[in-house]
């Protein structure tokens, strides 16, 4: 019997590994190609592709339309389930893929008029540009139709991708302008805020940095240049368009610290060039890299997002360029609706009726669409019923603006050229900084910008009131800009621009100091800069925000009744805050940020409630700029009810308490990277986790933090592990033929089993850049030629 037994098992085995054997064989059908020929329709001269160690392609092609079909050919081959998200979000089409689980998300789309803004970018390009979107598309669909098999996460689903068309490239980029302006959000959260706790607790919610004298402001003076429960219920439903909230919700928003460095600086005599973006985490990665050399001698390159022609943040033969998100672009106001006819709304004495639009859903698993009806006031779209809010949007005035202006800005061989091209590119809001082989350096908002009748932008203001609407836009020629200043650098990391009065508004609403602080610091202490100086600042843990609160905090805390636990963590924290630095294998620095964590809710828990708490969690700016403010600047405030070293020593002793729970008795022994991890996952294991043994990468100890350079974010509502930091990292030397070195998480690929899926993870961790040479090696196994279809 035991002799059957074993027989049968050893049979199940057998069979367990031929069906892996046969899986993985059946799987290994949609791996890209890199090398042979392929014919596709579409093209009008042969495409030459070399692909390096790292399946980075390096394109040859005779016209810019060529180069584009082959760019959309790589994009199809790679990444073609992260671009089927992407359109799908941008056209309001999720539920077609997965049913009801993504119904919520559709219908927030249009009610903020997502698709409408895809139309509207698509009749604002000219003819050219829709050539070469449709050359693109045609790329796209020539990968499409050489699929034997599905990519696994169309298998999984039962679905087969339709073909592309134009109008997917422009859904992608009116859903860019979505997810990298976000700023509505945080205007309902204060305005919950401020019906839960009153005026006088809500101020500390306001930031305070557009008046103080020592900020790091990038343009400086001398340079020239009980509803409360519905509105938390609004909040919890716009978390369905949050990727960080809704798994299946495309990762697509730009964070990102950029800066650049004239030739009197560095100590080549040249330009230098850094930027590393910062979004959200996971797999694939947000960017695909690629090189496009076209016609005589001009080049386009750098890190794209599938689905989009051309790219992001990238070099030509003259000029290297990155994008920061910044501004707000976006304003809430609150209607007055008729008590008779919820579609009239008050303006001034007067009541009119809103347009309404009946648009269709389709719904996987019905065979009905879900209808949803429209309504658009005076102000923009109406986003909430109860309390009736309506949304105002740049990206709702595209007056010609195109995103034809991202190619311009791609082939654009100066300063001139490259503004230019700004001028007309509609959003997101970004500021950019630029560098070029001649020696110049620039900084420029791009995007649009409002005039606003009152206000900052920070909260909802009444929207019948005529002197609260939008005047207009700012015009190009009023956008922020410095051209080779004086002090011979220039750097923005999503921190305010301008102090207020001097040029326009571009956003009260940003992140707090410490990362743009620190860049200026090290760019302004040497004067012989080189590359690898560059690559270290954009691996900088050095912790600014516990440098500044923690001689604060420490101040405050009563040594009186401490353990010998705690009293090792207080004095690892005493011997940490002169160099700060947030190492993985530290003790202060988790001790530190878990301390600020548990300061925000005891300060913040008894009156805001459980709910709106963990809102507030979720928006971590607006936290910081509260939080440090009260450490700081308020030591009076209500806030501490009477008792801020009562409330300070109790966050802290409830910190090692949790760390001990975690790491033990031994204080000396705790590290931050063991709970301070990075992993990254792909959209589907957040939806399923038992496909993260397939998707996601392993956990690896992470140091930095929320406030360093080398930025290393999580939520407070949740663990410490990373969840956003950089997509990519850039440096370049801007000879006469740029010198350029990068890494992104992840690898080229977005097929699990390919082997390019992880393969620049290690480099990254480790805080490696690689050389992006001129063309790589002549390797018959990494050449594809791509021939026209006759």
């Amino acid at each position: 019997m035991q002799k059957i037994i074993k027989k049968l098992s050893l049979a199940g085995a057998v069979l367990i590994l031929l069906s892996a054997i046969a899986l993985f064989a059946a799987l290994s059908l949609s791996l890209p190609k890199y090398s042979g020929e392929l014919a596709l329709r579409g093209m009008e001269q042969p495409v030459h592709i070399r692909f390096d160690r790292h399946a980075r392609p390096f394109v040859r092609a005779q016209s810019l339309a060529d180069a584009l079909f082959a760019e959309g050919y790589l994009h199809g081959s790679e990444r073609l389930w992260q671009m089927e998200l992407l359109r799908r979000a941008g056209r309001g089409r999720l539920a077609q893929l997965f049913g009801d689980s993504m119904l919520a998300t559709d219908r927030e789309l249009w009610r903020m008029r997502v698709p409408m803004i895809a139309n509207t970018l698509q009749a604002n390009a000219s003819e050219r540009f829709l050539r070469l979107v449709d050359a693109y598309v045609a790329g796209v669909n020539g990968a499409l139709q050489g699929y034997t098999l599905a990519p696994p996460e169309f298998l999984l689903l039962g679905h087969r991708p339709e073909p592309w068309q134009r109008e997917d490239v422009f859904a992608i980029g009116a859903l860019m302008g979505l997810q990298s302006g976000r700023n509505f959000r945080h205007e309902i959260l204060r305005l919950a805020l401020r019906e839960k706790v009153g005026d006088a607790l809500a101020t500390v919610f306001q930031p305070d940095d557009g008046e103080q004298a020592d900020f790091p402001y990038i343009l400086q003076p001398d340079n020239g240049g009980e509803r409360g429960g519905a509105l938390s219920g609004l909040l919890s439903r716009l978390d369905s368009v949050s990727a960080a909230d809704t798994p299946l919700m495309p990762r697509f928003a730009f964070g990102s610290n950029g800066w650049v460095v004239a030739p009197e600086r560095s100590a080549s005599g040249r330009a230098l060039f850094a930027f590393d973006s910062h979004d959200a985490l996971g797999l694939p990665n947000l960017f695909y890299e690629v090189h496009l050399f076209f016609g005589d001698d001009r080049q386009l390159r750098g890190w794209s997002v599938p689905g989009l022609p051309g790219v992001i943040n990238g070099f030509n033969e003259h000029i290297a360029w990155g994008f920061t998100n910044i501004g707000d672009t976006q304003d809430l106001f609150t209607e007055v609706r008729s008590a008779e006819d919820p579609l009239r709304f008050r303006d001034g004495d007067q009541w009119y009726r809103a347009q309404t639009q009946l648009v269709e859903i389709p719904v996987r698993g019905r065979s009905q669409p879900e209808v949803l009806e429209l309504v658009t006031t005076r102000n923009g779209p109406l986003i909430s019923e109860a309390p009736a809010l309506s949304l105002a949007w740049t990206m709702l005035h595209l007056d010609g603006h195109s995103l034809e202006s991202i190619i311009d800005l791609n082939l654009a061989p100066n300063w001139q050229a490259f503004t230019a091209a700004l001028d007309r590119y509609p959003g997101p809001t970004l500021n950019a900084t630029f560098a070029d082989v001649d020696g110049n350096i620039g900084f420029r908002t791009a995007g649009l910008i409002p005039l606003r009748g009152r206000g900052e932008g920070l909260e909802p203001l009444p929207g019948h009131r005529a002197q609260n609407r939008w005047r207009g836009l700012v015009p190009p020629a009023q956008m922020p800009e410095i051209y080779n200043p004086p002090q011979g650098y220039l750097a923005a990391a999503n921190a305010r621009v301008n102090p207020r009065g001097l040029g326009p508004l571009v956003s009260a609403d940003n992140a707090p100091r410490y990362r743009i602080e620190r860049i200026q610091q090290q760019l302004s202490s040497q004067h012989d800069l080189t590359v690898d100086d560059m690559r270290r600042l954009q691996f900088d843990w050095h912790d600014g925000q516990a440098s500044l609160l923690l001689p604060a905090l420490l101040g405050e805390v009563e040594p009186r009744g401490l353990d010998a636990v705690e009293q090792a963590a207080l004095a690892q924290l005493q011997d940490w805050q002169s160099d700060p630095v947030a190492d993985t294998d530290q003790a202060a620095p988790l001790v530190f940020q878990v301390w600020y964590r548990e300061l925000a809710r005891g300060l913040f828990l008894p009156e805001l409630g459980e709910d709106l708490q963990r809102h507030l969690f979720k928006y971590n700016y607006v936290l910081n700029h509260a939080l440090d403010r009260l450490i700081l600047r308020e030591r009076d405030s209500a806030w501490w009810r009477d008792s801020r070293s009562g409330l300070i020593t109790a966050a802290f002793r409830a910190a090692v308490g949790q760390v001990r729970a975690a790491q033990g008795e031994d204080v000396a022994l705790w590290r931050l990277g063991a709970q301070h991890r990075l992993a990254l996952h792909h959209e589907l294991s957040g939806a399923v986790p038992l496909l993260g043994m397939l998707f996601d990468s392993d956990a690896h100890p992470w140091g930095g933090s929320t406030a360093t350079v080398g930025r290393a974010s999580y939520r407070y509502s949740g663990s410490l592990d990373v969840s956003m930091g950089a997509t990519v990292r850039v440096v370049a030397e801007l000879r006469d033929t740029p010198e350029v070195r990068a890494v992104i998480p992840g690898g080229q690929s977005g097929h699990p089993l390919g082997d390019h899926y992880l393969d620049q993870l290690p480099y990254w961790l480790q805080g490696r850049l690689l050389p992006v040479v001129a063309e790589p090696a002549d390797r018959p196994d990494r050449q594809l030629l791509l021939l026209p279809a006759r």
